[in-house]
């Protein structure tokens, strides 16, 4: 979710779980929606009945801004029936402030709407006063309300400033793309890219269930009108027995030059303090790296821009820019469309190389390959079939035998000379053509491939 931009804040868009009255897909998506999905249609939100479960809709950024579409939008939820939950992204500093943010989210909320959520993710306070002003807020709520309160946060932040406070919440909702969270909770926010048709946006998705949650909740719970709950499962109710899972590292292998996108999720920065809103769900150059071991991150990675370190996996890398050819780390399965939703019966392996050319859908990049159909361009995934510069000891050797040649057509007739495995050639230049694909100039005006797979840098 995103502020307005008066407030020159982007908001992290939150996801929910709330029952539906009627028959939906067993996929069906539960989003939430702000100002920054707009005032929504008629038609969109019949379409929404259809195509989500539920929705949680954004009704401030605190006491002191009232999201703009939020009484439009859930006009039209109870018009065509879309059940709905309500949020208060939390920016109180203190006890008393989170007392009257509590009362000012309650005033300004429907009265359809079927649970309420605190959204607490970012804060000054310390760990001590942030629990004290979470728990005022969720004790006014509960003088105000018999309806569910839900807990939000990332489970990074909820741990370190909500650890007690959050517990007293009937359910916690937790925000982790990385991996399933360790915590306990009835609702998972997984991606901040999910395509949802019925408004033609990318928005966070969230999951709910037996099979995802800790505590599980029926849909009629999240429709305020369930009467038991489930026990959670064991391995979250004991501390002192708890088994330690071992832990499960994001891609940690990124290079200077590559492009990443900066996750929604990242909080803080490796030098622990606090990463602004304004400046997640954004692409950033990396002009460093370095091997560093925290939470499920092995390297950090230092973002031109933001001149500031981060961890992996905080960041998708993304191939940006004309390449031509792509190596596959992973083997990959081709979809017939650009927002990788339909996937097709053909499966290319890994370790082959395939043309194909960048394209960009909403804020990702994918591969659009010659033969036909999409895959995606993140780095772990791939890697561009070509050295693409002159590296610094201006040497380039030959990983088997390869031949130069007088031009940049690599014919019998063209041949120069032989140069044998392991030989380094001098080189001056690095040319592209059209196709993407890449040659050397040698100091002695000759050519020969740059291909990653004939070829390595000193």
């Amino acid at each position: 979710m995103k502020l307005n931009q008066k407030w020159q804040l982007g908001l992290l868009a939150l996801g929910s779980c709330l029952g539906m009255m009627i028959a939906v897909p067993a996929q069906a998506s539960v989003p939430d929606i702000s100002e920054w999905q707009g005032k929504l249609s008629k038609t969109q939100v019949k379409n929404l009945k259809g195509q989500t479960q539920f929705v949680i809709n954004r009704v401030q950024y605190g006491s002191n801004y009232e999201d703009i579409h939020h009484k439009t939008n859930e006009n039209l939820y109870v018009k065509y029936g879309v059940p709905f939950g309500s949020y208060d992204f939390a920016t109180f500093t203190s006890k008393s402030g989170a007392i009257q943010e509590a009362k000012d989210f309650y005033r300004r909320s429907n009265k359809h709407t079927t649970f309420y959520v605190l959204d607490f993710e970012t804060t000054s306070m310390s760990a001590s006063a942030a629990n004290t002003a979470v728990k005022a807020w969720y004790s006014q709520m509960r003088k105000l309300t018999k309806k569910h309160l839900l807990f939000y946060s990332y489970q990074s932040f909820a741990t370190t400033y909500a650890n007690s406070a959050r517990k007293k919440f009937d359910a916690q909702w937790i925000a982790n793309y990385s991996y399933k969270p360790t915590v306990s909770f009835s609702l998972w926010q997984y991606t901040d890219n999910y395509y949802l048709k019925a408004l033609g946006q990318y928005v966070d998705n969230n999951r709910y269930g037996k099979k995802w949650g800790t505590v599980y909740h029926p849909l009629k719970w999240w429709q305020n009108k369930a009467t038991t709950v489930a026990k959670p499962k064991t391995t979250t109710t004991s501390t002192t027995n708890k088994v330690t899972k071992p832990v499960t590292y994001k891609y940690s292998s990124y290079t200077k030059g590559q492009h990443v996108y900066l996750h929604a999720g990242a909080v803080r920065y490796v030098d622990r303090t606090v990463i602004p809103t304004r400046v997640k769900k954004k692409y950033y150059r990396i002009t460093a790296v370095k091997s560093y071991k925290r939470s499920h991150s092995k390297q950090a990675v230092y973002l031109a821009g933001l001149n500031q370190w981060v961890l992996s996996q905080d960041v998708t890398g993304y191939w940006v820019g004309q390449h031509g050819s792509y190596t596959l780390k992973q083997n990959s399965t081709v979809f017939s469309d650009i927002n990788l939703k339909h996937a097709t019966k053909t499966k290319l392996p890994k370790g082959k190389t395939y043309a194909g050319k960048l394209v960009k859908s909403g804020s990702y990049y994918r591969i659009k390959l010659s033969r036909g159909g999409y895959i995606s361009a993140q780095v772990s995934r791939s890697d561009h079939a070509y050295i693409e510069s002159v590296p610094s000891s201006k040497r380039i050797v030959a990983k088997q035998n390869i031949y130069t040649h007088r031009s940049s057509k690599f014919t019998k007739g063209n041949r120069v000379a032989l140069h044998k495995k392991n030989k380094a050639l001098k080189i001056v230049a690095v040319h592209k053509r059209s196709t993407g694909s890449r040659y050397f100039e040698t100091n002695k005006g000759n050519y020969f491939t740059a291909n990653k797979l004939y070829v390595k840098t000193k």
